[in-house]
């Protein structure tokens, strides 16, 4: 076989290993673009996920503060039962000693 019929035989076969090499490449391309896509997606959701988590933050430290207020005034509104029982009775003794009862 002549060189120039060994060359006809490989021909072929290298262009179409090039078409399969260049077919390839333009599907790694769309793979490459696609997973940026998805990377860029992805770091978008994470950025939101760490502003709700500060805002979670935030929030939990807002309600132990209310809840801290609020047991201040539980505390003040028994006080303030207390103070107004000692009222009461106190108008009562006025009141039994008005009526003439002692």
């Amino acid at each position: 076989m002549t060189a120039d019929q060994r060359l006809d035989q490989l021909e072929p076969l290298v262009s179409q290993t090039l078409a399969v090499a260049d077919r390839h490449t333009a599907q790694l391309k769309q793979l490459v673009n696609l997973v940026t896509v998805q990377s860029d997606n992805i770091e978008f959701v994470l950025k939101e996920l760490v502003e709700v988590k500060s805002a979670i933050a935030a929030t939990n430290a807002n309600v132990e503060t209310t809840d801290a207020k609020i047991g201040a005034l539980d505390f003040q509104v028994v006080a303030l039962g207390a103070k107004v029982g000692a009222i009461d009775t106190k108008l009562d003794r006025i009141l039994g000693l008005l009526s003439g009862n002692k």
